[in-house]
């Protein structure tokens, strides 16, 4: 059985990159999805010049007092987690395949 199967059918190990994932989408994709969610909305301007933000809290609100759109909250939600989970473990696997090629040389 390849290495990246055995690795990862292997729970603590499992475990262990699942708090990895959430770590990296809590801490680095969810800031940078508020980010990305107020540059779409008001632009660049607004962002870096006017301080505008996303404030916590359901439903979310930028910090002019409107609302979110439900498109755009769920479209930036998808990418801050899909993004991460299926890029990062996709890098991990050909990560392990490259070091069992390797190693057995």
């Amino acid at each position: 059985m390849p290495l990246d199967h055995r690795i990862l059918k292997h729970t603590p190990f499992a475990l262990a990159w699942a708090a990895i994932l959430f770590a990296v989408i809590v801490f680095v994709a969810w800031p940078l999805r508020n980010m990305v969610l107020v540059l779409w909305t008001y632009g660049a301007r607004a962002y870096f010049e006017e301080g505008v933000r996303v404030l916590p809290g359901k439903p979310y609100k930028f910090s002019t007092g409107v609302e979110v759109s439900l498109l755009q909250d769920l479209v930036t939600g998808f990418a801050a987690f899909l993004i991460p989970a299926v890029g990062l473990t996709a890098l991990l696997i050909l990560w392990l395949q490259m070091y069992e090629r390797h190693s057995r040389d």
